[in-house]
């Protein structure tokens, strides 16, 4: 089961993956749930079926939101995201470990983009 998702404010899907500990399936899982996501989008099932009511879903492919605790991220993560497709838009996002008082990024990484360096990738 899909941990959440949504959309942005552009309309765009967006499936947000969660762990509260260190997993390496952290990007795999996401990466399950995005494909799924993107085959029914395609098909026009989410607004068939009438998901997110009111509001125009972007034709984009969906965004894939990996979310953990910063010091709890598994050191394999930037590994296997290396090798997901260019298509695929990613975001890992490592949140203060104390996230159940105060949920705050610590830092972002984003899927590298044509032309872009590694100085593009943003740290909170």
């Amino acid at each position: 089961m899909i941990d959440v998702l949504t959309t942005t404010q552009e309309g765009r899907l967006a499936v947000v993956e969660l762990k509260a500990d260190e997993d390496i399936h952290l990007p795999l899982q996401g990466l399950d749930y995005w494909a799924r996501v993107a085959w029914h989008h395609a098909r026009g099932e989410f607004k068939k079926f009438g998901y997110f009511p009111g509001k125009e879903l972007s034709t984009e492919d969906p965004v894939l939101f990996l979310v953990a605790p910063a010091l709890r991220v598994d050191p394999a993560t930037d590994t296997l995201l290396r090798y997901f497709s260019p298509k695929i838009c990613w975001e890992l996002v490592g949140i203060d470990e104390r996230w159940r008082r105060n949920l705050k990024p610590v830092f972002r990484k984003r899927a590298r983009r044509e032309g872009s360096t590694d100085a593009d990738r943003e740290v909170a």
